[in-house]
């Protein structure tokens, strides 16, 4: 290395100088650490001291600097630049580098373990598709960086918080694990099937759930010549899987373990390992089972869907409708999608394009004309599954969309037609009893008995089973999963038994519900005491739950005890395992769901809602306080996971009247919807939970109402109804004051200042900031401070006084990081930006968007990256770079239109201005020029663009 010096972090924490290492103490290491989490950028002081604990004088001071002594914390960086600089700096200057109240490692990227990881990692995908052995030199190259646990050596208690270091680690063992099954895959498909085995079995052994390293391993041993021990290799996979989600093997495993029964040499030295669970930019999953004798229908809808755009399946429940919409979306090849939106999680039909919006990321939108606008630049196929209950409100979207999106393909799935213009309809049929529904028998019961084979024994029992169904494919996987407990002539007759009760005979009609619900009800029958009240209970999700949530609706037995009866429903295929998912989450057919829901009394049925009421409210409370701390974007990904359960916890709120708990919830998930822009949908609970409680007798707890006032406050600020949000914000306030809640007041306060400032008194505004500023410090609500004086810069930027509003802003950037408030250090952060090129200090503001540049790629916030991009255009355009400004918002223009978002719906002041700065240093002809290159670039381009624009070329990183 140029400066002798060499950091890790693939293993044990350390500094490396001339082949010897630097000698470190705890509190050196724990500070290099968060260093380099940030390299390559710097990092702020104030970030430091929330991340690395330091002494007790410093914590008695809150960190502060002053009172005549040295900073112990400034010390022990003083301490740490010393020990790397050796007996002097580099030729270059130091080696730890401050700039202003931040920090940084002045190394090249090189001098990282870390780094070199990722680029050898990037550089072996990038030759994967054109050379097998080069593409396995680079991944074995990354993975000998490696010397253990990333990050190890330094105690938890070194850390005052530790989602930094937990946030790095995970991503790098993510990506470790992609480099080991991209070099086992190049392995394979470099003739070099020996050192595939070595490195899948390796993988087997470290994540023994994950089916496609066992692919891996199996299709090595195969073309190694070892049948034997691939078969083993199968009967392995198939014990733990089964023993551990009660599951069947993938169909890859088990299309290899046909091939190797019937000696197909061919498939198996052409197979290649099946596709991750989801694919990349969708939401679709890869089926774990073989689609099987459906291929007519699957060409069929393809070429209608060209043809006509909407195409809507109809048929019975049970007969696959779903399914052949997922192999339909897996035949094309569309840019944006496709994407699957499972409707049976929306009981409210108006719900249904917040519910495309969320699942999109797509902030903002409440309308179906409203999401047809935002979605028109999109090329994908949208599925609307299960869409029966909420016929009316789906038809709506389609219509909108099939109008305004010409590149939008829809698919319906539901038992009648829609009735909009240019839809056709394709029924579904259920399969030939005599030949197909025996074939999905046979591959189904394959499945789940190893070696089971159709023969003269039970070959009449199977067909008697696939005529008792209708061949339905759900009624014929149901019943070969009881081929863990029954042979096939007591499956049979158990079936006839059971219709015959019921209808009399086996070909009678037997109304609405279907010969399915019957099939249901039979394996309903079958079940222990246990699995069907674990079955009622977790019927009560509208979406996927874990063995928390189903513990929680149990209320008796342990988490383990509750896995136990969950494995048992899998195997009986009554409950299925999400592809992928880890922790493993469960979800149930639509079907299944609505029978289970029917089978409660309505006293368990009360029981049951209530539970799901407390579990979701307890959920919510668990991260209620990290939404604004250093926790803050697993809060939100973990609320994001549990949006189906919010809505139907709600609904049934209101269902009950229970008007209290409702106006909790939509309390507790307003800030939330904020940050995601859920604006509709939010607005819409905490109205009518508000009007609830309204009109009952019962006074609101002044803590939940406060909650909800600021709530609604935040959401119709984003409406642009200034007015409405002050008076809701200023009735929050009294209510915390009524209580003594002071640090909630001064947030209320500081917000209502900036809502004071909309309606044109910005003068007023200032002196009300002034005061929730003042309020915050004195009584220590260090979060409520940050905001305050975030806002109070914003002001004094708005009357024209830059300077002043220059250091407010770095307070609030300062205090904000002290309490890992990142929301508020990223936008003080883009708020002084601005500030500095106000005042015409085009280097500082380009100083400042640096260091916002490297907030946002770490928190991967969209909308507020697209409007930094859209400053920073107009900070390049007043340094003499119109040209470039030009680029930056043709990309924004593009990529905001992709994400349904655009920077003058947030900055509706600056927003405007900043664009015209562009737009009046060209002309129209040579901003367009510019702005077309632009719209052509993805965001990690831009990303790239922004770097090499502000700081000269830079090599990827994060």
């Amino acid at each position: 290395m140029a400066n002798g010096i060499e950091f890790a972090v693939l293993g044990p924490v350390t500094a490396v100088r001339g082949g010897k290492p630097v000698l470190l103490d705890q509190q050196q290491r724990a500070l290099l650490a968060a260093l380099l989490v940030a390299f390559p950028y710097s990092v702020d002081v104030e970030r430091l001291r929330a991340q690395v604990r330091h002494t007790r004088a410093a914590a008695e001071r809150n960190g502060q600097p002053g009172g005549g002594e040295t900073d112990p914390l400034e010390q022990a960086l003083v301490g740490l630049r010393s020990r790397l600089d050796g007996d002097r700096p580099a030729p270059g200057g130091s080696i730890l580098v401050r700039e202003g109240t931040r920090y940084q490692l002045a190394v090249e990227r090189d001098a990282v373990d870390s780094a070199r990881f990722v680029d050898h990692v990037r550089q072996g995908d990038a030759m994967l598709q054109h050379s097998s052995v080069a593409a396995a030199h680079s991944y074995q190259e990354s993975l000998r960086e490696w010397r253990g646990l990333a990050y190890a050596g330094i105690p938890s208690s070194a850390f005052t918080e530790t989602v930094f270091i937990e946030s790095e680690v995970a991503r790098l063992t993510s990506l470790r694990y992609h480099a080991r099954m991209s070099l086992a895959t190049a392995h394979l498909e470099g003739a070099a099937p020996a050192s595939a085995v070595v490195e899948a079995e390796a993988l087997v052994a470290d994540h023994p759930l994950d089916e496609r390293a066992w692919e891996l391993l199996v299709l090595g041993l195969c073309q190694s010549g070892q049948l034997p021990h691939a078969l083993a290799a199968i009967r392995r996979c198939r014990a733990i899987v089964d023993d551990r989600l009660g599951t069947e093997i993938s169909a890859g495993l088990r299309r290899i373990e046909s091939a190797i029964l019937t000696n197909d040499s061919v498939y198996l030295e052409s197979a290649r390992v099946s596709p991750p669970p989801q694919k990349a930019g969708s939401n679709l999953v890869v089926p774990r089972t073989r689609l099987v004798d459906r291929e007519r229908d699957v060409s069929a809808v393809v070429q209608l869907l060209d043809e006509r755009r909407m195409v809507t399946l109809v048929g019975p429940s049970g007969v696959g409708k779903t399914r052949l919409a997922v192999e339909v979306c897996r035949r094309r090849d569309d840019p944006d999608g496709p994407w699957v939106v499972d409707l049976t999680k929306v009981t409210d039909g108006a719900l249904i394009p917040s519910t495309i919006a969320t699942l999109l990321s797509l902030p903002g939108v409440g309308s179906a004309t409203h999401l047809a606008e935002v979605m028109a630049v999109r090329s994908c196929v949208l599925v609307l599954d299960n869409c029966e209950h909420v016929a009316d409100y789906a038809a709506d979207v389609a219509r909108a969309i099939v109008a305004r999106c010409p590149q939008i393909h829809v698919i319906v799935t539901g038992t009648a037609r829609l009735g909009v213009t240019g839809e056709v309809v394709y029924e579904v049929e259920p399969l030939p009893v005599d030949d197909v529904a025996v074939e999905l028998f046979a591959e189904r019961a394959g499945g789940v008995t190893a070696g089971w084979e159709l023969d003269p024994k039970n070959t009449e029992a199977v067909h008697t089973i696939c005529r008792a169904v209708d061949g339905l494919p759900l009624g014929i996987e149901l019943a070969a999963a009881q081929l863990r407990w029954m042979r096939e002539d007591q499956i049979a007759a158990g079936l006839v038994d059971r219709y015959t009760l019921q209808h009399g005979n086996l070909t009678e009609t037997i109304g609405t519900r279907g010969r399915l619900w019957d099939t249901i009800d039979w394996a309903n029958r079958l079940m222990s005491d246990e699995e069907a009240r674990l079955l009622r209970r977790v019927a009560v999700f509208a979406g996927s739950f874990d063995v928390e949530g189903a513990a929680a609706m149990c209320l008796l037995g342990t988490t383990a005890e509750v896995s136990g009866v969950l494995t048992s429903l899998v195997r009986r295929s009554l409950v299925r395992v999400v592809p992928g998912s880890s922790p493993t989450r469960y979800r149930m057919l639509a079907t299944v769901r609505r029978f289970a829901r029917q089978q409660a009394d309505d006293a368990e049925t009360i029981a049951i809602h209530a539970a799901h009421r407390a579990f979701v409210l307890a959920r919510v409370q668990s991260v209620a306080g990290a939404l604004r701390s250093a926790r803050a974007g697993q809060a939100m990904n973990m609320l994001g996971r549990d949006q189906a359960e919010h809505r139907a916890a709600l609904e049934s709120a209101f269902a009950v009247d229970d008007a209290h708990y409702a106006l909790e919830l939509a309390g507790g998930l307003a800030w939330y919807w904020y940050r995601v822009g859920n604006i509709g949908e939010g607005l819409q609970f905490l109205r009518t939970a508000l009007d609830l409680v309204a009109g009952d007798w019962r006074p609101p707890e002044p803590r939940v109402m406060a909650r909800a006032l600021d709530g609604l406050a935040s959401l119709t600020y984003l409406t642009g109804d200034a007015p409405t949000a002050e008076d809701a914000v200023r009735r929050g306030a009294q209510l915390w004051s009524s209580i003594g809640e002071t640090g909630e007041v001064a947030r209320d306060d500081a917000w209502r200042a900036h809502f004071v400032a909309m309606q044109g008194r910005p003068e007023v505004a200032v002196e009300l900031a002034r005061h929730a500023v003042q309020l915050a410090a004195e009584h220590d609500a260090v979060w409520a401070e940050a905001e305050g004086r975030m806002v109070l810069g914003m002001l004094l930027r708005s009357v024209g006084e830059l300077e002043d509003a220059r250091n407010e802003l770095r307070e609030a950037i300062r205090v904000a990081e002290r309490c890992g408030h990142r929301w508020a250090v990223t936008s003080s952060t883009w708020a002084l930006m601005k500030a500095a090129a106000d005042a015409g200090d085009v280097e500082g503001a380009l100083a400042t968007m640096r260091v916002l540049r490297a907030d946002l790629q770490e928190e991967g916030d969209v909308t507020s990256w697209l409007v930094m991009i859209h400053s920073t255009a107009a900070v390049l355009a007043a340094a003499g770079r119109p040209t470039d400004g030009a680029v930056l918002l043709g990309a924004v223009d593009a990529l905001g239109a992709q994400a349904g978002f655009l920077p003058a719906w947030l900055d509706a002041v600056d927003g405007p201005i900043e664009a015209a700065v562009v737009h009046d240093a060209l002309d129209d002809e040579e901003y367009e020029q510019y702005a077309a290159v632009g719209s052509h670039l993805t965001r990690e381009e831009v990303n790239r663009l922004v770097g090499e624009l502000v700081e000269g070329p830079v090599p990827e990183s994060h």
